[in-house]
């Protein structure tokens, strides 16, 4: 009963909001000039999904801080970052809540401590080590085995390059047109314009797929 309802909800929201897209605000003289009935009716329906939406976003930190709480209870493996994680979220949320708009407190202190400074640095070391196997990735990439690995090492030989001085030291006594800088820019605007603009439609083919069956309640399971 209750996934039969979800559907029914899930359809009758989506079949909504495309109808509302696809009608014309205003028909035709020759077809009577009626209006779209479902446009009045377009912002409680938006308010609806962002309230919705909004309880749904909850359910992660509070699903998070359900699973952190019984990590400690039953005292499992890595109950020391647990507790981490509890301590951090109650100073954060205390630090936020108390911390005033033009006065200079002890909170305002703890509230730039927490997020210019810890978290600032968490942030660039996980940068940091995304780029490092980002790194790690391309080397095992860009192997010369075959063409295709040949033409890629190629074209990111030439890229790196033309983004550096060194770069523009190797071919400085070329042409203009011939010289690194002026390849990598025309690598970039045009075939990797292209390879963007392809993946990009391949990923909005999936989401409209993805969010078709989930309009029409297929492949869904709620337990």
């Amino acid at each position: 009963m209750r996934r039969s309802v979800v559907r029914l909800i899930t359809f009758v929201g989506g079949l909504y909001f495309l109808l509302e897209f696809l009608l014309p605000e205003r028909a035709p003289a020759w077809l009577g000039g009626w209006k779209n009935p479902l446009t009045p009716w377009f912002g409680t329906a938006t308010n609806v999904v962002i309230v919705v939406g909004t309880m749904a976003f909850l359910l992660g930190p509070f699903n998070l801080t359900r699973s952190h709480v019984m990590t400690l209870v039953r005292k499992q493996k890595g109950r020391v970052y647990s507790a981490a994680f509890l301590v951090a979220l109650v100073v954060s949320m205390v630090a936020t809540a108390l911390k005033p708009e033009d006065l200079r407190t002890v909170w305002t202190v703890v509230y730039e401590a927490l997020f210019y400074g810890v978290i600032a640095a968490f942030f660039a070391s996980s940068m940091a080590l995304l780029a490092f196997y980002l790194v790690s990735a391309a080397h095992r990439a860009l192997r010369l085995s075959t063409a295709d690995s040949a033409l890629m090492l190629g074209a990111a030989a030439i890229i790196l390059l033309g983004q550096v001085p060194a770069g523009d030291w190797l071919t400085c006594g070329l042409p203009r047109g011939l010289q690194l800088r002026s390849w990598s820019q025309w690598i970039l605007m045009y075939p990797n314009t292209a390879v963007q603009r392809a993946v990009l439609i391949g990923a909005c083919g999936g989401a409209f797929a993805t969010g078709l069956r989930h309009w029409l309640g297929l492949g869904t399971r709620l337990e």
